[in-house]
């Protein structure tokens, strides 16, 4: 099966190369500079291709003559062509004069992720204070969270530059409260992370980053579908921005353009896994396993060795026909989610519990398949993603089954329709599902996993007040998520944003196992 699947993506590796057109336009690297809101006219009447870097947690999308496209310039993109094309670029982007600047002027071209040919430096950084409090009994609250998320950066040569990330965290709650066990306490007080830290280095078409970093391979919306790259930190579910949830990771990864191909090789020395909550914490996967009529043990996860024999591959490639954004990937790892073998034992007669059920969590290896499309049409941008997993080790009901486990192909498929009704609220919808192909009765979940979701976000008095809507539901497990919120931004670096995080359904839904964690919140984030 892996064979077979293999040629297939030699084979259409072979059409994406030999297939490609001169009129498909090359692609754009965002880079640094600050793009102000603009029709794309001037770029390519016919329709080209915005490459925007995956690197800075950015999706490529498609643009049009119509089109506008808007960039927040604390996000520190720069813009550099694939081709040597500046006159193009000039005419879709505002760059001061850093000639005629003074020296506060200057600071403050800094300060705002702007830099030119004799800046060497710039800091970037924003501080977040998130209060949340639970709406269901026990009324308490459950985080009062500060982060400071620091950001350097500086070029080395015109072809070398370097960024350092790290971000500091105190969670309040663990001492003006005792809602959580001395576990939860340890692992989620205090926190020091290092994020992106890393090389550049570029050669023409080709592009090279050394060190910790975020793949975003996905473009689904408030979900991780194809992102399957870098692990997740899960103590707060995907409840935080995705950027702030992805783990970044120690990678090679070399990028290589030529017209409207992109080329995408990495390599990842040693795995790394996702993060979840102690016992008791507020996200507690466990609690399903520790709910059952047994004396229930579980071990600490066996992980690999931090050897090369445990590296980790990925292939992207990526063009653009006719105004389709279509990619292929491959990426052979260990999944992020840890397998729980399980072992039944008789207890003695007279016991609380009639058996003993001891977990054994081990990460395994996976081989992934897959493919991402996006097409524009009639101002509508339509989007894809599928996933093939080689493999899937999946929970099994079967009590004589000795391990609890079984293992089949799984296919995933999601897709997105993002359009702006009106002009003014923007829109998300999303169908997806997952599938068992040698599905078995005594199988945990079913066959079919079927789920929707939708976005929607609109603006008033010039964008400074944005209400938001997020809602996921998956139909076979009737359980969903719900998350209203209102955003106020206030002289551009300060927002304030109060919203709300309600779960329901089934308890063995992934989101219905925490009904109880429904809860209000308040947060201001404060950029500089």
């Amino acid at each position: 099966m892996v064979l077979r699947i293999a040629t297939v993506i030699f084979l259409s590796t072979l059409w994406f190369i030999s297939g490609m057109k001169a009129s498909d336009g090359p692609p754009l690297k965002i880079e640094n500079k600050l793009m102000k809101k603009t029709k794309v006219s001037q770029f390519q009447k016919d329709g080209g291709h915005l490459f925007i870097d995956q690197k800075q947690s950015v999706d490529s999308r498609i643009i049009t003559e119509n089109t506008e496209v808007e960039f927040d310039p604390k996000r520190k993109h720069h813009i550099k062509p694939a081709q040597e094309d500046t006159k193009i670029l000039d005419s879709l982007f505002e760059v001061p004069d850093n000639e005629n600047l003074s020296v506060s002027e200057k600071n403050e071209l800094i300060g705002s992720g702007l830099e030119d040919q004799h800046t060497r430096f710039m800091m970037n950084a924003d501080f977040r204070d998130k209060t949340a409090y639970k709406i269901n009994k026990p009324h308490q609250f459950s985080n009062i969270k500060n982060d400071l998320n620091l950001n350097f950066s500086g070029k080395l040569s015109d072809n070398s530059s370097w960024v350092l990330g790290s971000r500091f965290s105190y969670d309040a709650v663990f001492d003006l409260t005792e809602n959580y066990n001395d576990n939860v306490k340890s692992n989620q007080r205090y926190a020091a992370d290092l994020l992106d830290a890393y090389l550049d280095l570029s050669w023409g078409n080709c592009d090279f980053r050394l060190g910790n970093q975020q793949i975003v391979w996905g473009q689904a919306v408030g979900l991780f579908f194809a992102d399957i790259v870098n692990p997740k930190d899960l103590r707060e579910y995907i409840l935080p921005d995705l950027d702030q949830v992805r783990i970044p990771i120690p990678a090679a990864n070399i990028e290589y353009y030529h017209n409207s191909l992109y080329l995408q090789f990495i390599f990842i020395p040693f795995p790394e896994f996702n993060e979840f909550g102690k016992s008791g914490s507020e996200f507690d996967f466990s609690r399903a396993i520790t709910a059952q009529d047994a004396d229930i043990s579980i071990a600490d996860p066996i992980k690999p060795d931090h050897s090369l024999e445990n590296s980790e591959i990925g292939v992207r490639i990526s063009r653009l026909i006719s105004g389709w954004d279509l990619s292929l990937f491959y990426f052979y790892d260990y999944y992020n989610f840890p397998i729980n073998y399980r072992y039944i034992s008789l207890n003695p007669a007279g016991s609380t519990h009639p058996i003993s059920i001891k977990f054994t969590p081990e990460y395994q290896r996976m081989h992934r398949f897959g493919h991402t499309f996006s097409k524009e049409y009639m101002a509508a941008i339509f989007k894809g993603e599928f996933i093939y997993s080689h493999e899937m080790y999946i929970s099994s009901l079967d009590t004589a089954d000795q391990d609890g486990i079984s293992s089949s192909d799984t296919f995933d498929w999601l897709l997105g329709l993002d359009y702006t009704f009106w002009g003014f609220l923007e829109t998300n919808f999303q169908l997806m599902q997952k599938m068992i192909i040698n599905y078995q009765n005594e199988m945990a979940p079913q066959k079919y996993t079927t789920s929707f979701s939708v976005w929607l976000k609109t603006g008033f008095l010039n964008n400074s007040v944005e209400p938001e809507l997020f809602l996921v539901s998956s139909i076979n497990q009737r359980d969903w998520l719900v998350r209203p919120q209102i955003a106020y931004h206030y002289e551009g670096n300060l927002t304030f944003i109060l919203g709300a995080d309600i779960f329901g359904g089934e308890p063995k839904g992934d989101f219905g196992q925490f009904d109880d964690n429904d809860r209000v919140y308040l947060e201001m984030i404060y950029r500089f």
